[in-house]
C-alpha cells in the first residue's frame, strides 16, 4: 500500500492525546498496557505470521499478469519480513522522508543503520515507539488531516 504521505510514526500519539492520559502521561498505565500487548504479540508471533502467510500464496493474485503477481509477492514477502523483525524486537521503522528533510539545528540527519537493526527488549521497543510517535520532527511530516499540532 503506497500512501501519498507515507507514515513516519508507529501510531498516533499527538500532544493532545498525551494530555488526555492525565498527569502520568505516557509513563503510567499506557506504557504498561503497551508492554503487555507487545509481550503477548511476541509470545504468539508464530500464530500471527501463519495468519499473514496466505497472502503470499493467494490464488487470486496468480490470475493477474505474472509481472504484477511477482511484484505483489515480493512486496508481501518484504512486509512479512518487516513484521517478523518487529515481533523479534528489531525496530526497523525508517522515516521515508529522511532525505527530503534538511535539519536547521546543526544535527546530522544520517541514522545509523545498525541502530535500526538492533534487537530490543519489549520495554526498549515500547519506549522507542513512544519516542518516535511523540517526536515533533515526525509529527510535522504526517498527513495534515490528523492535525498533529493539537
Amino acid at each position: 500500500l503506497l500512501l501519498p504521505r507515507p507514515e513516519v510514526i508507529p501510531f498516533r500519539l499527538t500532544p493532545n492525546m498525551v494530555d488526555a492520559l492525565g498527569p502520568s502521561g505516557v509513563d503510567g498505565m499506557y506504557t504498561g498496557a503497551l508492554i503487555e500487548s507487545m509481550s503477548t504479540l511476541r509470545k504468539n508471533k508464530d500464530t500471527l505470521l501463519s495468519v499473514l502467510e496466505p497472502f503470499l500464496k493467494d490464488p487470486v493474485i496468480n490470475l493477474k499478469s505474472s509481472k504484477s503477481s511477482e511484484k505483489y509477492k515480493d512486496s508481501a514477502k518484504d512486509s512479512i519480513a518487516k513484521i517478523e523483525g518487529r515481533l523479534n524486537g528489531v525496530y526497523n521503522l525508517k522515516n521515508p522522508n529522511k532525505k527530503k528533510v534538511k535539519r536547521q539545528d546543526g544535527y546530522s540527519n544520517n541514522e545509523d543503520d545498525h541502530a535500526n537493526s538492533t534487537q530490543l527488549s519489549v520495554e526498549g521497543q515500547v519506549q522507542k515507539m513512544i519516542m518516535e510517535a511523540t517526536s515533533h520532527e515526525n509529527l510535522i511530516q504526517v498527513y495534515i488531516g490528523w492535525m498533529p499540532w493539537i
